[in-house]
């Protein structure tokens, strides 16, 4: 039983990491086409944004698309950014080893003790 896709598993979908963003575009719009009742235009721009990760989301969320192949080409241009250096491709955070937590708390009670002992004069 092949079941249709729906609003839901729309915003649930991801970028593959192999595939450009127009590759992507056009398997989201495939889907979209299968949706009842179909999406309206503005709808279908704003699902597909909610799907996008850093940097594309911050970008295309503050861009006026609002129309489905608009959206897409701000990605495209978005990727150009990439490419070329103007804008910066997101990195991932990295958390705090426990080593690194450990001497920072370390160098904070030294701190915390030294000036505990110290006497301003009178």
């Amino acid at each position: 039983m092949d079941i249709a896709p729906d609003r839901t598993s729309l915003s649930n979908l991801d970028k593959k990491d192999k595939e450009s963003i127009r590759e992507y575009a056009q398997r989201w719009r495939e889907l979209t086409a299968q949706v009842h009742p179909p999406l309206l235009d503005k709808e279908m721009v704003t699902l597909f944004s909610d799907t996008l990760k850093a940097p594309y989301y911050e970008h295309v969320m503050g861009s006026s698309a609002k129309q489905f192949t608009n959206v897409v080409v701000v990605c495209e241009r978005i990727k150009l950014g990439i490419k070329s250096g103007r804008i910066s491709a997101p990195t991932k955070k990295k958390g705090f080893k426990r080593k690194e937590v450990n001497h920072i708390e370390h160098s904070y009670k030294g701190r915390k003790n030294s000036s505990q002992h110290y006497h301003t004069p009178s």
